[in-house]
């Protein structure tokens, strides 16, 4: 009896153990720490899986020798656990692979020790189970492991201290979890061992049961490692595929009573295939329905990041109606995240008031139209001072920092969001200025916001704010031509002279622009000169605190030159003015350069990057040199910069009377849809920012244009999203239009 309630115990515990670390692991495959608690989940199963060996045969043999190979999970259990503590919200620090190998020195080294009778001399099979008689080694085993935990455990509370607010409470119910599990496998598997009480050594993988719970509260609680909507989604498949079964049960029982009352026998073939058919035609059927019921009452807020930044995107980039703006922010978000309510107040520096501009839900205490900026101004003052200035604002997180710190302001703000039933607090800045709030109310399903959701907002809030200031300067310009208007038309007698003022206007605004362009260029060109001399030593050496920061300047400067290089191409283009210098060229070159320049681009994303150089000398064609290196930088670069593993192969060949040039990458892909938009101007790619946040969106309306003055054609070919992309350019060999203008010069 006493075997058979250790075999009923053991195997659900195993089951939890490994599908919850596995669970973590499919969430995020490339987070490391994932893999890791996926490997503590592991080395706990395996040790349970030995101890129902051990503890649930009357065959001596089986008993013994499980209960030696019961000290391997243990054993790799602490160096896993030990790398998890210092990895856990910290994973970009670097130990080397040989740092690695020492630290699971001690444990491969006691590997070859266990399966002797120094680890266990004997055991002794009972009722209960196995009672083992420890070897000398045995408490040198368990004390190994006892070390790498009490590391692992010194680790977690370091990082206790130095954070704040939901990561500490991760690290808190993550580090009382594994010290309590310790704790009592100490307990049951060392000391009471030791003592000759191995009795009790069958709870050994049973404790860690309680770092298991503890961890999967902070999973559901804080948002830990973000699995809840996994969990959740897997919870609803079991009840689905629970209801079809009865289902499907009670239409095979009654079929069988319609044949009975109808044919007098009954024919389980008969019955078979009409299930059969039934199953075919009804099941995908009846799983949509039920899913569509139960997404209804327990996913409130699925939905696909890419699509919805997307939409947001689109709409937020293509609208300069401001109430229509802010009343499609409002309510798409609440459609999107199933609140129960969103609110917007935008900064109003007239009145120096934030005032309620769009609303959307069910109001639950009386509408407060206007917001006093000296609390949010005090809120996000102190906020700064903790390190969350420009953070998004979530209700129990905000009590959490409040039980550390026991601030008056905060009390008042947690009072508000209470009263209001308010969860999140969404900033939008542009630059340093607070221009705008969003307020979300809690979820309909009464869920927590996630990590992801948070993240989108985040990126949504970014998007909305420069949305919202531009259309903010729409209306007042409008404004202004409205009044303009008036003023013209009582001044008619000054109409002629204000048309010409007028032009005069227009033709200024374009020279300023190409002016102001041209003047950025030479003190960034002298910035980014003195910059290369700084880093290269030529005013004294450059600490390490300082090469850092002066490498981001750089890299900034850089980004803004190209900009203000992008802003005069399309001046020029758009004027008419953009010179071109045609000669024969040997495009090979180019090719070669431009290839030789990205190549390190390439080896820091661990990309292989490939040239297809051609078979035979190409003829030299007529090209402005600097003009289609542009275009090939650009090209190449961008498959680099959207790749994010596999290959970029470039490769040059001729083809008829033509030379072909294309750039071929294992990256993100295009959809269909995205392809004919995609050379417009000020035009990308759904979803790329996430992947590159400083593009444009002019490079590729700029290559086309260069490209379609050289008598040639550029395009895109993709198979769709995530099967990679391949862009072509094809030049003319002979080309007398050019080979004219290059005649007249």
């Amino acid at each position: 009896m006493g075997k058979n309630i250790n075999f009923i115990t053991y195997i659900p515990v195993m089951i939890i153990v490994f599908t919850l670390g596995y669970w973590v692991y499919r969430t995020n495959k490339r987070r490391l720490v994932n893999k890791l608690f996926f490997l503590i989940c592991v080395c706990i199963a395996f040790w349970t899986l030995t101890l129902i060996v051990t503890d649930t045969t009357n065959v001596y043999f089986y008993a013994y020798w499980g209960s030696q190979f019961a000290m391997i999970g243990p054993l790799f259990l602490g160096p896993i656990f030990y790398l998890f503590s210092k990895y856990f919200l910290r994973e970009n620090i670097d130990i080397s692979r040989n740092k690695i190998l020492l630290i699971f020195l001690p444990s491969v080294l006691a590997f070859f020790l266990v399966p002797t009778k120094y680890n266990v001399e004997k055991v002794i099979i009972r009722d209960w189970g196995s009672e083992v008689v420890a070897g000398i080694l045995y408490p040198i085993l368990f004390v190994i492991m006892l070390s790498y935990f009490i590391a692992g455990i010194r680790n977690l509370y370091k990082k206790y201290k130095i954070e704040s607010g939901l990561k500490r409470l991760q690290i808190l119910y993550v580090t009382l979890g594994i010290a309590i599990s310790t704790f009592l496998a100490i307990t049951t598997n060392l000391i009471l061992v030791v003592l000759g009480i191995s009795k009790y050594s069958i709870l050994g993988p049973l404790v860690f049961l309680v770092f298991i719970s503890f961890t999967s509260y902070a999973i559901l609680k804080y948002r830990l490692m973000d699995i809840r909507v996994i969990i959740r989604r897997s919870a609803v498949f079991t009840v689905l595929v629970l209801v079809i079964t009865a289902l499907y049960a009670i239409l095979s029982y009654l079929l069988s009573l319609v044949f009975t009352e109808l044919i007098g026998i009954q024919s389980v073939i008969i019955n078979g295939i009409v299930m059969a058919i039934l199953v075919a035609l009804g099941f995908e059927p009846l799983k949509k329905g039920l899913s569509e019921v139960t997404d209804s009452f327990l996913f409130k807020a699925e939905y696909k990041p890419q699509e919805v930044l997307g939409e947001f995107s689109e709409k937020l980039s293509s609208t300069l109606n401001l109430n229509e703006l802010t009343n499609f922010l409002v309510k798409k978000t609440s459609e999107v995240f199933k609140c129960t309510k969103a609110s917007l107040y935008l900064f109003n520096s007239e009145h120096k008031e934030y005032q309620e501009v769009a609303f959307f839900g069910k109001r639950t205490a009386s509408p407060t139209t206007k917001i006093e900026p000296k609390l949010f101004n005090k809120i996000f003052s102190h906020l700064k001072q903790i390190g969350k200035a420009r953070d998004i604002i979530v209700r129990e997180e905000i009590k959490k920092i409040n039980e550390q710190f026991k601030n008056q302001i905060l009390e008042l703000l947690i009072k508000q969001l209470d009263e209001r039933e308010v969860n999140l607090i969404v900033p939008f800045y542009v630059k340093e200025e607070l221009i705008g709030i969003l307020f979300l109310g809690d979820k309909k399903s009464g869920d927590v916001y996630s990590q992801q959701d948070l993240n989108v907002l985040e990126i949504i809030s970014g998007q909305s704010a420069v949305s919202i200031q531009n259309a903010g300067l729409y209306e007042e310009q409008k404004h202004f031509t409205e009044h303009l208007k008036k003023e013209v038309a009582k001044a008619t007698k000054e109409l002629q002279v204000a048309n010409v003022q007028l032009r005069k206007l227009d033709k200024a605004k374009s020279e300023f622009i190409s002016i102001a362009s041209h003047q950025l260029r030479t003190p960034l060109t002298v910035i980014r000169g003195y910059i290369s001399m700084i880093e290269q030593g030529d005013f004294g050496v450059v600490s390490a605190k300082v090469q850092e920061p002066l490498d981001r300047v750089y890299k900034s400067t850089m980004r803004i030159i190209g900009l203000v290089e992008d802003l005069l191409n399309i001046s020029r283009i758009e004027s008419g003015r953009m010179k071109y210098d045609f000669v024969k060229t040997d495009l090979n070159l180019i090719v070669e350069d431009v290839v030789d320049e990205l190549k390190q681009n390439a080896v820091r994303k661990n990309l292989q990057l490939e040239y297809d150089k051609p078979k035979e000398k190409l003829p030299q064609i007529l090209l402005d040199q600097s003009k289609i290196r542009e275009v090939v930088m650009n090209l190449v670069d961008n498959a680099i910069k959207y790749t994010d593993s596999g290959f970029v192969k470039v490769k040059l060949e001729k083809t008829d009377h033509n030379i072909r040039f294309s750039v071929a990458d294992s990256g993100r892909g295009l959809d269909p849809d995205e392809i004919p938009l995609l050379f417009q101007k000020f035009s990308r790619a759904k979803g790329v920012q996430l992947m590159h946040t400083e593009g444009t969106g002019l490079g590729l309306y700029i290559a086309k244009n260069i490209i379609a003055k050289h008598g040639g054609k550029i395009w895109v070919e993709s198979p769709g999203t995530g099967k990679g992309s391949t862009f072509y350019i094809r030049f003319k060999i002979e080309n007398k239009r050019l080979e004219k203008e290059a005649g007249k010069k």
